[in-house]
């Protein structure tokens, strides 16, 4: 079971009225749809949210529009949004949206994750991935567990600096780091990894288009072919980012 962010297209819809839209479309992806779990089924529960590092942004002239999604414009029983920031917002029509400082956010956000990295690489000791300590334990499974392997890598200085610092909610380590390895992850080639960054800054890891067709990540060239359906939108389309568990 996991989370992860869905992106759904539908035609011109007023916010107050886009939880039952919403529900139209993703209920043919409802895993519970069926008595013997539906076959093409995605999701468990859906709410509308957006990341709290990169939600959606609007155009500048759009600001405080009455077709955003917003917590001011979604009756609270409908939804339980939260309040956000100026020019922030949950979605609404395409043509009022600025997916293009969304994907500058996305690169200064890479940008500076990487400048503290280096910060903390001239503190602490150099640190190994995870990978060498589980290739030790799968050269010696019985003198060698897992479980030491994963401790090992964990009590490297520079590991436990990033992991008490995402669990502080210090904004350049977020919580992905207590899952993944930041030493591979920084490990990456730089400007593919800036590149990847850009790519996930508008579309979830799943989309759902006009004509209700659900594709994602797990299907070769999704990032890129999610960014063209977005960008080409019509005007009046409007984009809105779910949470779902699967």
């Amino acid at each position: 079971m996991s989370k992860f962010f869905v992106t759904v297209c539908l035609p011109s819809t007023k916010p107050r009225k886009l939880p039952e839209a919403i529900a139209a479309v993703m209920a043919p992806y409802d895993a519970n749809l069926t008595d013997d779990w539906n076959p093409v089924g995605q999701w468990d529960w859906w709410v509308i949210h957006s990341a709290a590092e990169s939600p959606y942004l609007a155009l500048p002239a759009h600001d405080g529009d009455r077709r955003l999604v917003t917590a001011s414009t979604v009756p609270r029983r409908k939804a339980e949004l939260d309040a956000l920031g100026p020019l922030e917002c949950y979605g609404g029509p395409r043509s009022l949206l600025d997916f293009d400082a969304m994907r500058r956010r996305a690169a200064t956000q890479h940008d500076a994750r990487l400048a503290a990295w280096e910060e903390l690489t001239a503190l602490h000791p150099p640190a190994r991935p995870l990978s060498d300590f589980v290739a030790r334990h799968e050269s010696d499974p019985g003198g060698y567990s897992l479980a030491d392997a994963k401790r090992e890598h964990l009590a490297q200085p520079l590991v436990q600096d990033v992991a008490q610092r995402a669990v502080s909610g210090e904004p350049h380590f977020d919580m992905s780091f207590l899952l993944n390895d930041p030493v591979a992850y920084f490990a990456q080639e730089h400007e593919e990894a800036r590149r990847s960054s850009v790519q996930c800054a508008v579309p979830g890891f799943a989309l759902v288009t006009l004509d209700g067709v659900w594709t994602d990540a797990d299907s070769d060239g999704y990032w890129a072919q999610a960014n063209d359906y977005l960008d080409g939108l019509p005007a009046e389309a409007v984009v809105v980012d779910l949470l779902c568990h699967y």
